[in-house]
């Protein structure tokens, strides 16, 4: 029962992120006068649904500042985004993108659950 609680609630999470994400396309192009913060991750990944749900969190908190984008590369319709943009392997993880994208930054998946790390972060990105 408390697998299928918590399979139930993956679910609901990851339906809920992508009932108000944006696509890459949209939030690239504005990154220009909104800086983009993109979740890269896949749903078989060790502890898919916290990095997902700490992502909405920044959402909540940083959704005027930033367009936010979460990406599934285990979805089929994200080969050419892959081929693209060289997905690597270490998932999850946040890219972010300023100006057009012609600044991005790496943040690493071991500090999008440690708001101490995380949010330093995102408010130098601004700056």
């Amino acid at each position: 029962m408390k697998k299928i609680l918590t399979l139930l609630t993956a679910v609901f999470i990851l339906f809920m992120a992508k009932a108000n994400a944006m696509t890459f396309e949209e939030a690239y192009a504005q990154s220009t006068t909104k800086p983009m913060l993109m979740l890269v991750y896949a749903d078989w990944a060790d502890n898919a649904p916290s990095y997902v749900q700490a992502f909405n969190a920044l959402q909540a908190e940083f959704g005027e500042t930033y367009n936010f984008v979460d990406l599934n590369i285990a979805s089929p319709d994200t080969k050419a985004f892959n081929a693209r943009y060289h997905i690597y392997p270490n998932l999850p993880y946040i890219l972010m993108f300023r100006d057009g994208g012609k600044v991005s930054r790496y943040i690493p998946r071991n500090c999008i659950l440690d708001e101490s790390c995380l949010i330093p972060k995102l408010k130098s990105f601004v700056l």
